[in-house]
């Protein structure tokens, strides 16, 4: 089975850059008001579309200009309204959330130009937070499967984003980097009924972030997963675990999505992480059950590629074509939609309709050397799911097929 990255980007791109030294539900926090309208909506749309163009078109300062930092950083500091912007060391934890959010669209683009995909997916009017979110996809065959839910406020008259929920960690980006905020800056900042949570462990949350970053997982797992105060419960903190055992073997990871799990037994907001545990454990009614969740949250049929992929785990072929042909047909250029619907004919074993299959994708202008070299080659485990069709005869054949 294979080991999977998931993608945290922005959480862990901001607290890996931030000055070491220098709960809040959405009821809690600031109003983004703007009201329901045919044109509200059009512009939410636009919006959508622009954002999705610059990560496309790699122009980061258009993507940046449509964040609205004074009202992010004032959702950062909700909990603390009477500390001191102007203390050096607010100054300075400050200046690395600018720096972090300057980055956030080229580490995105970094992806896209790597073969990830970020889509505007749809928009939704949230009704009890009056405005409007706007949601967006990034999904790659190495990190997997998220999504950024932004929130969005109307400023002059334009729309910005002033927060994103991010599907992964199951909360608003603000919200983390609040709490964070509480068990890292020093007692004497923060106002008398928050003191409390300023934590011990916290320069050992940020050697296990300097040693994730630098490359060193098994140091950083360690720390985490030695973690026993009020950390070792944090549900995010929980999430980063499990990425860093994600990079060592499937027996840490695992049990880190068993330790995430556990804590959060009836957690509905971390499904991404349930559906690779239900994985992992060879549960896959139960993973196709998130995922279905999943789907009726998002509206987003893509999620029917990452049903196929369970459906070819638990061996229902059938089930697994018929989700790969509903991709292929609705996301024609997506290739891993085709290659999962030429793996699943390979493991039945129906080497004719494989080849039939091969006629179809050169025919729609694919390179035939290419799809020859892609059949043959192993993976990045030295294992090719294609294997018995790459030493049939149907292959030879075809191969010398002109």
């Amino acid at each position: 089975m294979r080991l999977k990255n998931l993608t945290f980007l922005f959480l862990l791109f901001f607290i890996s850059n931030i000055d070491t030294n220098a709960q809040n539900n959405i009821k809690e926090t600031l109003k983004d008001t703007i009201s329901y309208s045919e044109e509200n909506t059009e512009k939410i749309i636009e919006f959508g579309q622009l954002i999705e163009a610059s990560i496309h078109e790699n122009d980061a300062d258009t993507f940046i200009s449509k964040l609205n930092k004074a009202k992010f950083f004032d959702r950062v500091l909700i909990d603390h309204p009477t500390i001191d912007r102007e203390d050096p060391f607010i100054k300075g934890y400050l200046t690395g959330m600018d720096e972090a959010l300057k980055s956030f669209p080229k580490e995105i683009i970094v992806d896209v130009e790597n073969g990830a995909y970020y889509d505007f997916i749809n928009y939704r009017y949230d009704i009890e937070a009056q405005t409007y979110y706007a949601l967006f996809r990034l999904y790659s065959s190495e990190s997997g499967m998220n999504y950024h839910d932004y929130r969005i406020i109307k400023t002059n008259g334009n729309l910005q984003f002033s927060d994103m929920y991010i599907y992964l960690t199951g909360e608003h980006f603000t919200n983390t980097i609040g709490r964070l905020m509480q068990y890292t800056i020093p007692k004497n900042l923060l106002s008398e009924n928050k003191k409390k949570s300023s934590n011990s462990e916290s320069k050992d949350l940020f050697e296990a972030i300097l040693y994730n970053k630098k490359g060193d997982y098994k140091r950083a797992y360690k720390i985490m997963d030695g973690l026993k105060s009020e950390l070792s419960k944090e549900k995010f903190l929980l999430i980063f675990k499990t990425l860093i055992a994600a990079q060592l073997d499937e027996t840490k990871y695992l049990k880190s999505l068993e330790d995430l799990i556990s804590t959060f037994p009836n957690d509905q907001t971390i499904a991404l992480n349930r559906v690779d545990y239900h994985i992992y454990k060879e549960e896959y009614f139960e993973a196709i059950q998130v995922i279905n969740q999943l789907q009726n949250e998002t509206e987003d049929d893509f999620l029917n590629f990452m049903k196929a992929g369970v459906a070819l785990e638990d061996e229902n072929y059938d089930l697994a074509l018929n989700l790969y042909n509903y991709t292929i047909t609705n996301y024609p250029d997506f290739f891993e939609g085709q290659a999962g619907y030429l793996a699943t004919l390979v493991l039945m074993e129906n080497y004719i309709d494989t080849t039939k299959y091969l006629d179809t994708l050169v025919e729609e202008g694919y390179d035939k050397q290419g799809l020859i070299e892609y059949i043959e080659e192993d993976d990045e485990n030295g294992e090719n799911i294609l294997e018995g069709y790459s030493k049939s005869k149907n292959f030879l054949d075809w191969k010398k097929n002109d």
